[in-house]
């Protein structure tokens, strides 16, 4: 709770009037990308799974260097299998959440500009596995929980409203060695 009050009070110190600019404003976009995790299960077995993931987000540009975001992140269902050659394995992974996070970013010229951002990832999992095709897990079977996320990235603009960006975002969730999304947006700025 101390990390969301520290983000919203900087956020709102860079609001002042004085560091005002043109570049502020509204903003929404949407992305695909490759959502991956990896973890060590227990001694001797690794899950490491990945499918494709998509993005919507949306925020507000104080100016040109600093906004705040709001991302909706559905990473797919990350999959893996075990076979000890007569029986296989299959456990699958579906995490989706939301990532709240301010940004800040240098312009380098007229139309392009690297960024990042820290912040937090409220998420949900859901696991499935299957034995031979049969299902293991009974019911529904999911964790959640808020965990630190942080990001890089570089965006073009190609009009004064409508851009590209392509960004990396790494999540510190709990019991994941990696989780990760690389993914390319389009953005339009009111």
């Amino acid at each position: 709770m101390r990390f969301i009050f520290t983000v919203v009070a900087a956020a709102a110190l860079f609001a002042s009037p004085a560091f005002a600019a043109d570049d502020g404003g509204f903003y929404v976009g949407a992305g695909v990308g490759s959502f991956g995790l990896d973890s060590n299960v227990t001694e001797g077995v690794d899950f490491s799974g990945d499918d494709t993931a998509f993005k919507v987000f949306g925020g507000y540009g104080f100016n040109q260097y600093i906004a705040v975001e709001l991302e909706y992140i559905d990473g797919g269902t990350a999959e893996d299998s075990y076979s000890d050659g007569v029986d296989t394995l299959k456990v699958g992974i579906d995490v989706s959440g939301f990532n709240a996070s301010v940004v800040g970013a240098w312009p380098i010229g007229e139309q392009f500009k690297v960024f990042g951002k820290i912040g937090m990832l409220f998420w949900d999992a859901d696991f499935d596995a299957k034995l031979n095709g049969a299902p293991v897990l009974d019911g529904d079977t999911s964790d959640s929980g808020e965990d630190f996320s942080w990001g890089v990235g570089g965006s073009f603009d190609f009009t004064d409203n409508f851009g590209a960006q392509i960004e990396y975002q790494g999540f510190e969730i709990e019991d994941v060695d990696t989780a990760d999304l690389i993914s390319a947006s389009v953005y339009w700025r009111f």
